[in-house]
C-alpha cells in the first residue's frame, strides 16, 4: 500500500507526522465532511530524535505532543497535522 507523509513542523523546529492515504489530505481540506480516518492510514504521530525528517521514526511522549500541540489527544494532533502539515511524496 502506497503511502504520503504529512510533515508538520513545531514552533520549536521539531517535525511531527502521520501516514495518509495517497491523494486524500486535499479532498479533506476541501471538504471537513470527509472522516478523517479515511485520510489517513492510522492515528499513529511519528518524530525523529534529531527533530527532521531523517533518522528512526518514534512516538513521541505525550509531554512532548503537550508542549507542540497543547494536547496530547492523537485525533486532535493527527487533525491539525493534516490540516496544515506539508504533503511528502514518499
Amino acid at each position: 500500500m502506497s503511502a504520503t507523509k504529512v510533515v508538520y513542523k513545531s514552533d520549536n523546529d521539531q517535525e511531527f507526522f502521520v501516514f495518509t492515504n495517497p491523494g486524500e489530505v486535499s479532498k479533506w481540506r476541501k471538504d471537513k465532511s470527509i472522516p478523517l480516518v479515511d485520510v489517513v492510514q492510522s492515528f499513529d504521530v511519528f518524530t525523529t530524535p534529531t527533530g527532521s525528517q531523517t533518522g528512526t521514526a518514534e512516538r513521541p511522549s505525550k509531554g512532548i505532543l503537550e508542549s507542540a500541540f497543547n494536547t496530547s489527544k492523537k485525533e486532535d494532533v493527527v487533525r491539525q497535522i493534516v490540516e496544515v502539515g506539508e504533503e511528502k511524496n514518499m
